[in-house]
């Protein structure tokens, strides 16, 4: 060939023949049943997604979601869990393995008393769960349901994994709607009082690594500030498994639901994080159903946490987005009004005194000193609450183990 056919043979570059095998492919992507209850509901516009950053010397925070329907009334349902673990992962990845399909399994009906029952059966078979797997170890465990059929939302939770729920069409400073309680004593009068009464048990706080008392109230033996979860055979009857169970309507007009373990919450204000939900719908058209936002929302919530305290703990956020009502989408100005003005009137909005519960302002230099020393040192061993507190448990033993 000439050098002028050389650029006119199509087949050819340089006198060269191209060569015809096929570029290499990974195996190609499983099929999905598009009858499964995870396809439909995504085809109904429910999506969902987690991020999480772990700390080097944790890694207790465990996550799952699972889409079912109701054994009996076929209600479609996708439940998410968020586990913080502490005397290692064994409670958190039993819960992981074990909690959503024990709630599914127990649903003939997704009714709301129906939900409450199950969630408590299987909160007490957890526990005794954990109790087999290492007495020693704990979590905090916080379930989100939301029911496409009923368009309900049921959070079930034990410690201070915490739920928002942030409806569309919210105005920035508008505080979130409250799912979840806090069962950090300092927080909770009741939970207090229960664990005042228990004998043998004595209320005080803990000492960092220079003697001095330091941080939240907490209840020996154990040295538990949150004193429901489970797990913690070592403290006795101070940790109570029962879960505090609540359920809203879904707003007519959408909403995202958010769950996420304390590496959040103790840096993040609940109404910041719900700010960075309605940010994240304004920056994309559409709704977080018909773009890859939900992954990316989730990931700032998680990023929003750890730029202004730094990575103090395992830091877990899940968003689960809900669409709007069809018929939502067709009322007029005034009906669409109407209807979200009586859907927050059925709600409880959270209160200034909530929102800034969890907020920690930043440690003073010797305590700063002294986790530095904790984080320097051996595996985190120890149960604390908190990761400034270096106050170590005590040995387990056969009295405290029986609850």
């Amino acid at each position: 060939l000439g050098f002028a056919e050389l650029f006119r043979s199509p087949d050819s570059l340089m006198g060269f023949r191209k060569s015809s095998a096929k570029p290499k492919t990974g195996p190609p992507p499983p099929v999905e049943d598009e009858e499964s209850p995870t396809v439909r509901m995504r085809n109904l516009g429910y999506t969902y997604a987690t991020s999480e950053t772990r700390h080097p010397k944790k890694k207790e925070d465990k996550h799952t979601i699972l889409s079912f329907e109701s054994v009996v009334t076929k209600e479609l349902c996708t439940a998410a869990l968020i586990a913080d673990g502490h005397n290692g992962d064994a409670a958190a990845t039993v819960a992981q393995e074990f909690l959503l399909h024990a709630i599914s399994a127990r649903l003939d009906r997704a009714d709301e008393a129906s939900i409450h029952a199950a969630c408590t059966e299987a909160f007490g078979e957890l526990h005794e769960r954990c109790l087999k797997a290492n007495p020693l170890s704990g979590s905090t465990v916080t379930v989100c349901l939301v029911n496409a059929t009923r368009r309900e939302v049921t959070c079930a939770n034990v410690g201070d994994t915490f739920a928002i729920l942030v409806p569309n069409m919210s105005e920035f400073g508008d505080k979130p709607v409250t799912l979840s309680t806090s069962h950090r004593m300092m927080d909770n009068p009741e939970e207090m009082e229960r664990v005042k009464g228990l004998a043998g048990v004595e209320v005080k706080q803990g000492t960092n690594a220079l003697g001095k008392p330091f941080g939240d109230l907490r209840a020996w033996p154990g040295g538990l500030a949150v004193v429901r979860g489970v797990g913690d055979g070592d403290c006795g009857a101070v940790v109570s498994c029962v879960p505090s169970c609540k359920t809203v309507q879904l707003p007519p007009m959408g909403c995202s639901v958010v769950l996420a373990s304390d590496g959040v919450w103790d840096s993040l204000r609940y109404s910041a994080a719900a700010s960075i939900i309605r940010k994240a719908c304004l920056k994309k058209k559409g709704t977080p159903a018909t773009w890859p936002g939900v992954l990316a929302t989730a990931k700032e919530v998680v990023g929003a946490a750890i730029s202004k305290a730094g990575l103090m703990d395992d830091t877990t956020a899940t968003v689960l987005y809900c669409p709007s009502m069809p018929e939502f989408e067709e009322m007029d100005m005034d009906s669409s009004k109407h209807a979200k003005d009586l859907w927050e009137g059925s709600v409880e909005f959270m209160d200034d005194e909530t929102d800034k519960a969890f907020e920690t302002p930043p440690p003073p230099l010797t305590h700063t000193l002294a986790t530095a020393a904790a984080l320097s040192g051996p595996p985190w061993d120890v149960w604390t609450g908190h990761n400034l507190a270096l106050q170590p448990r005590p040995a387990a033993s056969p009295c405290s183990l029986a609850l």
